[in-house]
This record gives C-alpha cells, sequence and structure tokens, in this order.
C-alpha cells in the first residue's frame, strides 16, 4: 500500500481563550471541588455516626457487664458478713432470750405478789369506798336542806325586788316619752338649718366649678411644656441606662466564662476525688477484712488459752485436794507419833525415878538365859520410834512446802485469769466463772479420844445448802 500523503497543517488551531471563558471554568472547577468536599464530608459524617452508635451499644453493654460483676463480688462479700453476723446475732439473742426468760419468771413471780397486793389494797379500798358513801349521802341530806332553806328566801327577796324594778321601768318609760317630743322637735329644727346652709353651698359651687374650668385650660398648657421636657431627660437617661447595661452586659458575659472555666476546674477536681475515694474504700475494704480476721484469730487465741488455764485450774484444785488429803493423813499420823513420844518419855522417866534394886535371884537369872535381851529390845524399839517420828516430821515440813508452791502457783493463775477477764471480751468471759478456792483446814489442837462429834446427815445438809 502506498502510504498516505500527509496534511496540510490546519490553519484553525484552537482559539485563544477569553478571560471570561477562564473564569467560568474557574468557578466550574471550584463547585465540583465543594460538591466533592460536602460528599465527602457527609460520608465523613455518617460513617463517625455508625461508629458512634456502635461504640455507644459497646459501652452500655461493657457497663452492664461491670455493674453484673460487680454486684456478684459485693453480693459475696456481703454474704459472708451478713453469715457472721447472722451467727454473733444468733448467740446474742439467744443471751438476751435467756436474759429475758429469767426476767419474765422474775416478773411473773412479781406479778403474783403484785396481784396478792393488788386485792388486799381493793379490799381495803371498797371498805373506804362504803365508809365514804355513806359520810357523803349525810352530808349531801344536809346540804341539801340547807339549800332549800336558802332558796325560799331568795324566792321571797327576788319577787320583792321585782316588784321594785317594775315600778321603776314605768316611771323611767314616762321620762322617756317626754324626752324623745322634745328631741324630735330639736330635730326638725336642726334639718331646716342645714337644708338652708345645703343651698348656700351648691351656689358656691356652681361658681367655683367655672373658676376650675378656666384654670384647667391653663394647666393643660403647662403639662404639655412639663412633658416635653421630662421625655427629653428621660430619653437622656435611657441612652445613659442603655450603656450601662452594656457595660453590665460584657462584665456578665466575663463572668459567666470565668464561672464556666471554674465548673470544668471543679469537675476535674471531682473526678480526682472520686477515683482517690474508691481507692480509699477498697483500701478501707481490704483492712477491714484483714482486721475481722485478726479479730477472730485472736479471739480463737483466747478461747484456746482460757480453756488451757480452766483446766489447768482444775488439775491444781485436784492436785490441792489430794496433798491435803496426804497434809491431814501425815498429820494425823505425826499426832499419833507425838503421843506415843510421849508415852515413852513417861516411861522412861517412870523408869528412871525406880530404884533398881536387883536380888540374888535376879543376878543368877541374869547370867543364865537370854532373859538379859529385853531392856536392849526396849532400846531398839525407841530408837525405831524417834527414827519414824524424824521421819515424819521431815515429811510434814515438805509437804507444807509443797502445800505453799502449790498455793503460790493457784494465785499467779487466778491473777492471770482475773486480768483476762478484765482486759477480755465480757461476752466471752461471762460464761467462764471463777473457781471458788479455799484453804484445806488444818488442826493445830491435837485430837483427843473422849471428843464428840455431831454426826449430820446428807439430806439435812443438801436442805440447809439450798
Amino acid at each position: 500500500m502506498a502510504p498516505k500523503k500527509k496534511g496540510r497543517p490546519s490553519k484553525k488551531k484552537g482559539r485563544p481563550k477569553t478571560e471570561e471563558e477562564m473564569l467560568m471554568l474557574q468557578q466550574q472547577k471550584a463547585m465540583a471541588e465543594e460538591e466533592k468536599a460536602k460528599k465527602e464530608e457527609e460520608r465523613l459524617a455518617l460513617f463517625l455516626k455508625d461508629k458512634l452508635q456502635k461504640e455507644e451499644k459497646n459501652t452500655a453493654v461493657n457497663l452492664l457487664k461491670l455493674n453484673e460483676g460487680w454486684r456478684s463480688i459485693l453480693r459475696q462479700s456481703r454474704a459472708g458478713e451478713l453469715r457472721g453476723d447472722v451467727e454473733v446475732l444468733s448467740q446474742t439473742f439467744e443471751r438476751q432470750r435467756d436474759v429475758l426468760d429469767n426476767v419474765v419468771k422474775t416478773l411473773q413471780h412479781d406479778l403474783q405478789g403484785a396481784e396478792l397486793q393488788w386485792a388486799q389494797v381493793r379490799r381495803v379500798h371498797l371498805h373506804q369506798v362504803e365508809r365514804l358513801r355513806a359520810r357523803q349521802h349525810q352530808r349531801l341530806t344536809l346540804v341539801q336542806q340547807q339549800w332549800e332553806t336558802v332558796l325560799q328566801k331568795l324566792s321571797s327577796s327576788f319577787i320583792s325586788e321585782r316588784e321594785r324594778v317594775s315600778s321603776h321601768l314605768l316611771q323611767c318609760r314616762g321620762d322617756v316619752v317626754d324626752a324623745s317630743f322634745s328631741l324630735e322637735q330639736q330635730h326638725r329644727a336642726a334639718m331646716e338649718e342645714i337644708y338652708k346652709w345645703y343651698l348656700k353651698s351648691i351656689q358656691k359651687l356652681n361658681a367655683e366649678d367655672k373658676k376650675l374650668k378656666d384654670l384647667e385650660g391653663e394647666v393643660k398648657k403647662v403639662k404639655k411644656t412639663k412633658e416635653l421636657k421630662t421625655e427629653q431627660q428621660n430619653l437622656k437617661d435611657l441612652l445613659v441606662q442603655r450603656q450601662q447595661l452594656i457595660s453590665m452586659n460584657d462584665k456578665e458575659v466575663k463572668k459567666v466564662e470565668k464561672m464556666k472555666e471554674n465548673v470544668v476546674r471543679l469537675r476535674d477536681k471531682l473526678n480526682k476525688r472520686e477515683t482517690e475515694k474508691q481507692s480509699l474504700e477498697e483500701h478501707l475494704k481490704d483492712e477491714r477484712k484483714a482486721a475481722i480476721m485478726r479479730n477472730h484469730s485472736l479471739q480463737d487465741q483466747q478461747n484456746r488459752g482460757r480453756a488451757a488455764a480452766r483446766k489447768r485450774l482444775t488439775e491444781l484444785m485436784v492436785q490441792n485436794d489430794a496433798t491435803a488429803r496426804k497434809l491431814k493423813a501425815a498429820i494425823a499420823k505425826g499426832s499419833k507419833v507425838l503421843r506415843v513420844a510421849e508415852m515413852c518419855h513417861k516411861l522412861e522417866r517412870q523408869l528412871k525415878d525406880v530404884p533398881l534394886v536387883v536380888s540374888p535371884e535376879d543376878k543368877r537369872q541374869e547370867t543364865t538365859g537370854p532373859e538379859t535381851d529385853g531392856p536392849d529390845k526396849e532400846m531398839s524399839a525407841l530408837q525405831q520410834l524417834m527414827g519414824k517420828i524424824n521421819t515424819s516430821v521431815l515429811q510434814r515440813e515438805a509437804l507444807r512446802k509443797r502445800r505453799d508452791d502449790l498455793n503460790r502457783q493457784l494465785r499467779l493463775l487466778l491473777h492471770q485469769r482475773q486480768h483476762a477477764m478484765t482486759f477480755g471480751d465480757p461476752d466471752v468471759g461471762g460464761c467462764h466463772a471463777l473457781l471458788n478456792v479455799r484453804r484445806a483446814p488444818t488442826t493445830t489442837a491435837p485430837s483427843h479420844a473422849d471428843r464428840r462429834y455431831n454426826v449430820i446427815e446428807g439430806v439435812h445438809a443438801v436442805k440447809h445448802a439450798l
């Protein structure tokens, strides 16, 4: 194929655009850009609205979850606290119920006594009322008789007084009629004079009305001039007031702005305080729980210590009773041994006082047999008795020392118990009463065989104790 021939360049190459067309193009471009910007803004607004709605829904759901979790935690904590409170309250209620039962019993006893007293008082009162009624009846009869006599006297005096007053009234009526006639005449004359004065005053008023009408015209003219002056003055005052109001309005606007700033600051402070308050409340709750746990542990320790002290006290009391019994037995043995020793001393003295007269037959007997061992046996028996006496005395002293040590330990334990009861919980310590510790009875005088004893049966002893 043959190549195409190039065409001639066109002479009309595009006209040069005028300024108006350029302006129109720029305006169209600006309008298009504005429309695009508006559409983008609308899209952004719709997107942000959807996002806000989603976030609000999410925040509402999260708040509900938080509230439910917080409520469940609070229920659990409050349930534990309330259970503890219920246990404490049940214990206190049982104690109060026991106290109230005792009070009710005492009140029933008092009420029975009071009912008996009331019955006695009622009998006495009825007897006194009957006596007073009889006396009152006698007095009423006397008073009625006196009243009838006085009434007769009063009726007679009233009749005489009524007659006197009626005659006086008739005289007064005549005087009033005469005075009324004279007063009517005077009234008529006064009315005629008043009518004359009234006519004269009407004439004067008509003349004065004419003068007033003339004066009113002059006054109206003067008022118009004064009103113009006052209106000008009022306009000036209004302008001044307007300027003052504008300045006051500016000041109030500034004050409102300051108040808004203060409100924002106060809101920030309130938010900070609320966060601090929440943290403090959580800290206080933790400390309260720890204090409650410590208190329970201390109460348990205290109860254990009291139980151990009570057990030790009972053991010491049992030991003290046993030692007291042993002491009584040892003292009885010692007294018997002392009596035997006294008898031995008496026998020794009697033997020393008796002269030793020995016959030749006795001399022979001394040389012949084992009868010579009699005094040696007696001396050995005496030595054994003296050894037993010494051992019994030593045992008695040792038992006395043991008793003193036990009494000291008992005093210390009692002092500790009293200290724990005074400084401890009165509700817990009130149920554990102190044991009554008495000293073991000891006899100073020696027991005689001829002494008489009062035998009391167990039934009579229980009656006396109750």
